[in-house]
């Protein structure tokens, strides 16, 4: 097909722009050609963090036009920031401000010699902005001829080679591919002889699906290669020179082995790859064949066996094949040559296979390493890899003695004339420290000085961090000494050895996990330092980042220094300072603040619970304002009400009633725990007021309502119900708490065994509150209804000693009406009789005591006595008395007692059984023991009474 004037000065434009090359930065992200495809240590499906997506032209809003208009740093050093800009400025203008159908011949040729510029970038922007430029000249094509196939090559190729994410690259190619065959066969196209695919096409293709490692593509790798060998498929097209141009070549079968070599851990992978290769093999031998195997095909077959995680298995394989290549090789073929690539594939094969096999595995390596020596490559880029992935082999097996082998592979480097490289020393110095014992220890020092000379002069800190890895991910606390070591030789030598964020995470990181004293101080250090060095030393390389901050926090989080809770609340401040300024490498989220919050709330002081209060407004802020990922959850809460229970109860009380009422007011209940529950119902039980009370009992029930949340009560939380209405003290809350516990009893009468209710210690605070509010039947009705209960088996439910007593002294307390309390004392006493065996000291003493608290005429007073007095011999007859019970009925007869004569009668009586029982000397009231001493006690008594009248 001849090629027109203006597609031969478009070629000699792309020429012109084939030596740019993205920067130092994007070339990470550079995938190599096919020629490299069979490296061992190639990474098969690169990752991005790049955030730009991919759309089309029409659909790029105007804020991000600009963004684009910032790729000249992916053009190389050659082009001048003048140039770049204007470059972009082009594109920008093509892209946006050309309307449609109205580029003239000079835009269209720019448009295109721009789509193959940036195709060339090797970044996800450059392969972005390709793919717009082509969608805009589609949009020309209904006036003139502007694609063609080298066009959807080009943009093709871009996403093959842009870094981005496995499945967004085969998105975009299958989408650009299927554009191609759509408008190849669109008979209204004028240009579509123009826009068929061609072997390149199916190729690129191909080359796509092995960037994803998830999915499985395979069927659609076969049914190409079978489309591309289908003479019948061909023939459709009535184009038998077309159908030449598309079949498959060696690049089709290189880049079909690629993808299963792509597949990790798949063992039909590495089998599919070989079957390839020696299909690739018969091909070879035929005449006028597009396919020739050459030394990348076994080297790609080689990594497939590698890769298949087959151990021993797999790497036995793969040396099979570098064996075969160097057959292939002394016959003549000298396409087949092996390469360090071949060698150190197979070596590194060997570090894969399980420890039980570690003789075989490194016996093998050194026999490779012999082989390698003997075949004279001289392939100086790549021969180090051999040597390292030796030396790797000694480490994963965990041989004895693996510093001092890697120590000879170093030396042994020589007989290829080559010197040990940055990863040999790090292997070395791994090796040296997992022998573990203190010469071993000394040798990796002084390889750890050598290494800082050598390669000190290194403009860049990732062989640095490569070696700090290596002694930090030793955990022990000499090789963590080590590792500060070096970070001190890293700040020394300065420049681009400076310490990096990878360095400083590192550190940090290995101090927050160390249990050695003082590792908080240093951690907290190392964050300010790299705080300085970020942006008092302008060192962008140092950039703080979320997992420093959390390190640090985490750290301090479980210090147990006072200092910590100043610290952490800074360091939050300081997240939040870097946020501020734009850093998008640290994010505060919910977690970040309870962390701080947990912390704070455990040393319970009103400077903690203010700064808790003024991260717990801000997280209410950010929730406020649509910010979700830093808004208190229910963890939070139960940190700020733990903390203020302590300090101001009344606060806490003002929290736990606002986060309620919000929250019955939503749909939906929000997420919560049992134990924030808890923290919430305690902080609004202790403040005793009515409104507080009755919140507690509305969240009881729509918890209760709500099968989501109903497992979250149990008999605590339902205590907590009682709690707060026997708090308040008030009528109404009395009826409350006989709904409550009422409404319970019947849905346990009735079968329903889902019902929780309390145990004694809410039952005793329902009976207090009833006493309190004189409402005595009522609360030994419910002290019925729990003998039943637990005839019937419910757990916890039977009343004890306690509940007596606490209805006693609740009628005592209450000063209000209290002439039927010897009534009450009588009754609640008879109630003990009939359910318990034997009535305990606690149950009489509580009883006489409620009757010396009645008040009324003289009449209501002797008949009180009288029942005292009948509680006393009763007292008397089961021997259930101690000295506190004469104590209290000499005070029933002081106080209820008309005239001194009765008192001296009544007292008398008892004076005589006390000194029978010999518990006169115990009284606290008067001193002695004597009846003499008892009168005058009395008679001082009854002078008071006159003076007092």
């Amino acid at each position: 097909m001849r090629q027109s004037c203006y597609q031969l000065a478009l070629q000699a434009i792309v020429r012109k722009f084939a030596e740019l090359r993205p920067t130092r930065h994007l070339q990470k992200f550079h995938h190599e050609s096919y020629a490299r495809l069979g490296r061992p240590n190639d990474r098969l499906s690169l990752r991005d963090t790049s955030s730009v997506l991919v759309r089309s032209f029409a659909s790029i809003p105007k804020n991000e036009e600009s963004s684009l208009s910032q790729a000249p740093s992916a053009v190389g050093t050659t082009t001048s920031k003048v140039d770049a800009k204007s470059l972009h400025q082009s594109i920008h203008y093509l892209l946006t401000k050309v309307p449609i159908g109205r580029m003239n011949e000079a835009n269209i040729q720019k448009a295109r010699s721009f789509l193959f510029i940036a195709s060339k970038w090797k970044n996800e922007q450059g392969a972005t902005l390709s793919e717009s430029l082509l969608h805009r000249l589609f949009a020309e094509q209904s006036v003139k001829p502007t694609v063609d196939t080298e066009m959807y090559n080009a943009c093709m190729s871009a996403w093959n080679t842009s870094g981005a994410d496995g499945n967004i690259i085969v998105q975009h190619v299958e989408s650009i591919f299927a554009t191609m065959e759509q408008r190849s066969r669109d008979t209204s196209n004028r240009n579509a002889l123009m826009e068929r695919p061609d072997r390149t096409s199916y190729n690129c293709l191909l080359n796509s699906y092995s960037k994803s490692s998830l999915e499985d593509y395979s069927f659609k790798v076969d049914a190409i290669l079978n489309k591309m060998n289908s003479i019948e498929d061909n023939s459709k097209v009535n184009d038998e020179e077309y159908a030449i141009q598309i079949q498959p070549d060696t690049i089709t079968y290189n880049s079909i082995m690629n993808y299963y070599a792509s597949k990790s851990n798949q063992h039909y992978a590495a089998q599919q790859a070989e079957d390839i290769l020696l299909k690739m093999s018969e091909l070879t031998q035929q005449s006028n064949s597009y396919v020739q195997i050459t030394s990348t095909s076994f080297n790609i077959a080689i990594k497939a066996w590698s890769n298949a995680g087959l151990g021993l298995h797999g790497a036995e394989r793969a040396k099979s094949l570098l064996l075969m290549m160097i057959k292939w090789h002394d016959q003549g073929h000298s396409n087949v040559e092996p390469t360090a690539i071949s060698f150190s594939t197979v070596i590194d094969a060997y570090s894969k296979v399980s420890r039980a096999d570690a003789t075989v595995a490194v016996e093998n390596a050194m026999e490779l390493l012999d082989l390698m020596e003997a075949s004279s490559i001289s392939d100086a880029e790549h021969i180090h890899s051999c040597y390292n992935n030796a030396a790797n082999v000694y480490i994963k097996m965990d041989v004895s003695g693996a510093g001092d082998s890697v120590r000879k592979l170093m030396l042994r480097m020589k007989n290829v004339d080559a010197v040990p490289d940055e990863m040999m020393y790090i292997r070395c110095i791994q090796a040296y420290i997992m022998d573990g014992n203190d010469k071993c220890f000394e040798e990796a020092q002084r390889l750890l000085d050598e290494f800082a000379d050598v390669f000190g002069c290194n403009p860049s800190s990732v062989s640095f961090n490569s070696l700090l890895h290596v002694l930090i991910q030793s955990k022990t606390t000499q090789t963590l000494g080590m590792a500060e070591d070096l970070f001190t030789k890293m700040e020394s030598l300065g420049g681009d050895s400076r310490p990096d964020t990878a360095s400083y995470s590192m550190i940090i990181g290995a101090l927050a996990r160390s249990l050695c004293p003082g590792s908080e101080r240093k951690a907290v250090e190392y964050l300010r330092k790299m705080l300085r060095s970020f942006s008092a030393d302008n060192n962008s390389r140092a950039k703080p980042n979320s997992f420093v901050f959390t390190c640090i926090l985490g750290i301090l989080s479980r210090s147990a220094e006072e200092w910590a809770d100043n610290v952490i609340y800074k360091t939050l401040v300081s997240m939040e300072n870097q946020q501020r300024k734009g850093n998008d490498l640290v994010m505060i989220d919910t977690i970040t603040y309870n962390t701080v919050i947990g912390k704070l709330s455990k040393r319970r002081t009103k400077g903690n619970a203010k700064k808790v209060m003024k991260l717990l407004a801000d997280m209410e802020n950010n929730e406020a304002t649509g910010n979700n990922y830093a808004a208190p959850d229910i963890i939070t809460y139960t940190s700020v009400l733990k903390l203020q229970q302590n300090v101001d109860p009344t606060r806490a009380a003002t929290i736990a009633s606002s986060y309620l009422k919000n929250a019955l007011t939503k749909s939906r209940f929000p997420s919560i725990d049992r134990v924030g529950l808890r923290a919430l119902l305690v902080a609004l039980s202790t403040r005793g007021t009515p409104d507080d009370a009755s919140l507690v009992l509305r969240t009881w029930e729509r918890i209760e309502n709500d099968a989501a949340t109903q497992n979250l009560l149990n008999s605590d939380l339902c205590n907590l119900v009682l709690l707060a209405f026997g708090r308040t003290k008030t009528p109404q809350s009395s009826d409350s708490v006989l709904a409550f516990l009422t409404e319970r009893f019947k849905r346990i009468q009735n079968g329903d065994s889902s019902v929780v209710l309390p145990t004694v210690i809410g039952i005793n605070s329902a009976l207090s509150n009833l006493a309190s509010n004189r409402r005595v039947n009522d609360a030994l009705s419910i002290i019925e209804i729990m003998k039943v209960l637990s005839k019937r088996g419910v757990a916890q439910s039977k009343p004890d000693v306690g509940c007596y007593v606490t209805i006693l002294k609740s009628l005592s307390r209450n000063r209000v009406s209290t002439k039927s309390n010897a009534l009450y004392a009588q009754k609640v006493l008879g109630k003990a009789n009939d359910d318990l065996d034997i009535v305990p000291i606690s149950v009489i003493n509580a009883a006489i005591d409620l009757c010396a608290t009645t008040t009324g005429d003289q009449d209501v007073k002797m008949k009180a006595v009288q029942i005292a007095f009948d509680i006393f011999d009763q007292a008397k007859e089961a021997q259930s008395h101690n000295d506190a019970t004469f104590e209290l009925m000499i005070r029933v007869c002081m106080k209820l007692s008309s005239d001194y004569a009765t008192r001296i009668k009544l007292v008398q009586r008892l004076f005589q059984l006390c000194a029978r029982d010999g518990v006169v000397g115990k009284f606290s009231d008067f001193e002695g023991g004597t009846y003499d001493q008892l009168l005058g006690w009395l008679k001082h008594h009854q002078d008071h009474d006159e003076t007092c009248k």
